[in-house]
């Protein structure tokens, strides 16, 4: 179908797209082809484009790309916080499966009394994982809004860059849980530990060499790297705060032994 004005919003078309809504100046009609090839399949399994973009320089380079970003240069990439949100539902899946796989054959579930802190403590991780996720972002952003400050970002372009970099720890821990069902396989406790060691200490990594990205070249290596740690030390202080609060709250303040589960 063609014709001179925008079918969805009636603006006049001077080009192949709508200037006015994005939608293309020529409309097919839908036939029985095209509605299964194009609509369904192609709607289906449809992989943005931008989604891999996103990811690859959320792995490279988290910090300049959060920069160019800020900067304005956005067509390329896939909205970061929505990408978070898959990411972190691929990784639920993973845990989700594994286990089942894990119980499958043969292996014990972890079980806790449903009376006991830990269940209740993990019960509302589970619950409330998203959320605790996200803290990530505000958590972090404020810590380099006040460490960074020779940029001259505001809080909200520091939540930019926080939620890159949590989307490059989120894509790690994608890659540690899948290389983690090679566990049902090879039978050892030393490789079981080595991938529990090493995708964290990764994730680690990662996150110094994400801000190192972003801030480095407005700091001397001992001005960058005394902010770095700085930063960690903001987050742990944070963290364990959080974690009192919680830990305290369901367990009448009398704390004790509680092992916590996050995808539990």
């Amino acid at each position: 179908m063609t014709s001179k004005n925008c079918l969805n919003c009636e603006k006049e078309l001077t080009d192949e797209y709508c200037s006015g809504c994005g939608q293309k100046a020529d409309t097919h009609r839908i036939s029985f082809k095209n509605f299964i090839f194009h609509d369904v399949l192609h709607g289906t399994f449809h992989f943005e484009r931008g989604m891999l973009f996103t990811a690859k320089q959320a792995l490279t380079r988290p910090g300049q790309a959060a920069l160019d970003y800020i900067s304005g240069k956005r067509k390329r990439y896939y909205n970061v916080f929505l990408l978070v949100l898959v990411t972190f539902g691929l990784i639920v899946f993973l845990r989700h499966y594994f286990e089942g796989l894990y119980v499958s054959l043969g292996g014990k579930p972890d079980v806790y009394n449903d009376d006991s802190a830990s269940a209740k403590i993990n019960e509302v991780i589970a619950q409330k994982s998203k959320l605790i996720i996200f803290l990530f972002v505000p958590l972090s952003a404020l810590n380099s809004f006040i460490l960074f400050r020779r940029k001259k970002l505001n809080l909200s372009e520091h939540f930019i860059i926080a939620g890159m970099i949590l989307l490059g720890m989120l894509l790690l821990s994608v890659f540690g849980n899948t290389v983690f069902y090679l566990t049902l396989i090879v039978k050892s406790d030393f490789f079981n530990s080595m991938i529990s060691i090493v995708t964290p200490a990764l994730i680690f990594l990662y996150m110094i060499y994400g801000y190192f990205n972003a801030f480095g070249s407005d700091y001397s290596r001992l001005g960058i790297t005394y902010r770095i740690a700085l930063f960690f030390v903001f987050c742990c202080l944070e963290v364990y705060l959080l974690l009192v609060l919680v830990i305290g709250y369901y367990t009448d303040w009398k704390f004790g032994t509680v092992t916590l589960r996050p995808f539990g």
